[in-house]
């Protein structure tokens, strides 16, 4: 059997490292899927404006 390089507390604290960045990137996704959501939200919402601004404008509405 061979010995570990690493005491088992640094061990640990590399486990525990692991696990706080593998949340992070979890909650750097559910953000960004948030913005996206966002963005298309208020893309959708300009698209809309600038129809609405050329239908006034041509006196259709």
């Amino acid at each position: 059997m061979t010995q570990s390089s690493m005491s088992e507390q640094e061990q640990r604290e590399l486990a525990e490292i692991l696990e706080l960045a593998k949340l992070t990137e979890q909650k750097a996704k559910e953000l960004c899927d948030f913005t996206l959501e966002i963005d298309q939200k208020y893309e959708k919402r300009l698209a809309q404006l600038k129809v609405a601004k050329k239908l006034k404008v041509a006196g259709l509405s």
